[in-house]
Order: C-alpha cells, then sequence, then structure tokens
C-alpha cells in the first residue's frame, strides 16, 4: 500500500453506507482501505466469472461435437456392416454359380443396378428431409 495517491470520487450516500459496511465487517481503519478490498474481490471475482464462462463455453461445445460425432460414428458403423454383407452375399453369389469371370458396369449395367440405385437415392433424400425436421 506504498504507492497510494489521493483523489476525490462523488459516490451515493448508499454506496458510502457499503464502504463504511465493508470496513466495520472487516476490521478495517480506513474507508480507502475498504474500498481496496471492494475494488480487490470485484477484480478476482471478474477474473473467475470470465474463466467460468470459458470452461462453460468449451465443455458445452465439447458435448456437442461428441454428439455429432456420435451420429456419424453410428452412421459410419452401419455403412461399414452392411457394406460387408453385401461382400459376403455377392461372394457367395459368384462362388454357387461359379462365375470365372466378372462383367463390370464398364461392360454391362444391369437394369437391377439401376433401380437399386434410385431406391438407395430416394432413402437417402427421405432421410435427409426427416433430419432436417427433427432439428427445425
Amino acid at each position: 500500500m506504498a504507492n497510494r495517491k489521493r483523489k476525490d470520487y462523488m459516490l451515493s450516500e448508499k454506496n458510502i453506507e457499503y464502504i463504511e459496511e465493508v470496513k466495520e465487517k472487516n476490521n478495517l481503519k480506513y474507508n480507502s482501505e475498504a474500498l481496496d478490498l471492494i475494488i480487490r474481490e470485484h477484480r478476482q471475482n471478474s477474473d473467475i466469472t470470465t474463466e467460468a464462462m470459458i470452461k462453460l463455453i468449451a465443455k458445452e461445445v465439447s458435448e456437442q461435437i461428441k454428439l455429432d460425432f456420435k451420429g456419424i460414428k453410428k452412421a459410419s458403423n452401419d455403412t461399414d456392416r452392411n457394406t460387408q454383407i453385401l461382400l459376403e452375399m455377392i461372394n457367395g453369389f459368384f462362388v454357387i454359380s461359379e462365375y470365372g469371370r466378372l462383367a463390370t458396369t464398364e461392360d454391362v449395367i444391369a437394369p437391377a443396378l439401376t433401380r437399386a440405385s434410385e431406391i438407395v437415392d430416394k432413402r437417402k433424400e427421405a432421410k435427409i428431409v426427416k433430419g432436417f425436421d427433427r432439428k427445425y
């Protein structure tokens, strides 16, 4: 408290009463000591509030990201599962049919492939629309 300067301020009666109350409560000798204490506590609480706000925002963002990734992970797992099932079924079909040569889509496109693509596209569109409906 060596670097103290004298300043004159105009305060409301209510604020002066509060400063005197803090002085008495903390057994301080001067009102200026009480005012220093009030300012110190205010600064400390402001810093804590900012820190707490940052932590709260970080926690909320983290939780939202976790939820988003959970959905992505589930979709990815479902896609992987479905792909593996299809591979097993196609492999079984080729083994049973004893195909030695593979006709690629560059050679021939089966009507069933075109139909399957259309059905999958419609499902995906419907799922996207449902997702929008849930969000809004």
